[in-house]
C-alpha cells in the first residue's frame, strides 16, 4: 500500500485544512471593523422556488446561517440552529438557514428530512452569492444582522445554538441583560 492515497488519507487532509481554514479566520478576521451593512437587495430563494432578499426582513434583527448538505459541521449543526429558533424566548430573532448547494431543493430537502428537521427556515442560495457578500471563508459561517441589516456578530464553525452560553452571548449582542430563561 506504500505511495497510495486512500480514502483515510484524503479525509485527514480534508479534515486539516478545513481546520486550518478555520483557524486562519479567526486569527486574522479584524475585531475592530465598522459594522457592515448587508446588501438588502441581496436574491435568494424558499424551499418552494420563490424568490425573497433581505430587505423582506428589514425592520427585524436576522440570523444568517450559510451552509451545504456536503458540510459535515453544518449537519452537526443544523438540528442546534432549529432547536434554538423553538426555543429561543429572548428579543425576536428571524433565522435564514441558507444553503449553497448548487442542486437547491433537490438536495436540501432530503437532508433536512433525515435530520428531523421540521419548522426551520431554510432559503436557498444555489450561486453562492452570500459567499462573497458576507465575505465567508468556511462553513457553516453564521451572521447575526440588526435591524438594519448591519453586522452584530459572526460565527465560524458549527456552534451549539441551544447551549445557555450560546444565549447569553447572542443576548448581550442584542443589547438585552438576559435571552431569558434557559430551556
Amino acid at each position: 500500500m506504500r505511495g497510495k492515497f486512500t480514502r483515510f488519507h484524503w479525509a485527514v487532509l480534508t479534515a486539516v485544512a478545513a481546520a486550518a481554514g478555520v483557524v486562519l479566520a479567526v486569527l486574522f478576521w479584524p475585531t475592530d471593523r465598522p459594522p457592515q451593512q448587508a446588501d438588502q437587495a441581496f436574491r435568494f430563494y424558499r424551499l418552494n422556488g420563490e424568490p425573497t432578499d433581505l430587505s423582506s426582513f428589514r425592520g427585524q434583527v436576522v440570523l444568517v446561517s450559510v451552509w451545504a448538505t456536503w458540510c459535515l459541521s453544518c449537519r452537526e449543526e443544523l438540528p442546534a440552529l432549529a432547536r434554538f429558533q423553538k426555543t429561543w424566548n429572548g428579543p425576536p430573532i428571524r433565522i435564514v438557514a441558507l444553503s449553497i448547494d448548487r442542486d437547491g431543493a433537490e438536495v436540501v430537502e432530503p437532508l433536512l428530512n433525515s435530520l428531523g428537521i421540521v419548522g426551520l427556515p431554510v432559503f436557498l442560495d444555489p450561486e453562492g452569492r452570500s459567499v462573497k457578500l458576507f465575505s465567508i471563508s468556511g462553513l457553516p459561517t453564521s451572521i447575526l444582522l440588526d435591524r438594519d441589516g448591519r453586522e452584530l456578530g459572526r460565527w465560524f464553525g458549527p456552534k451549539s445554538w441551544d447551549e445557555p452560553a450560546t444565549r447569553r452571548e447572542i443576548a448581550s449582542f442584542l443589547g438585552a441583560a438576559s435571552p431569558g430563561k434557559d430551556p
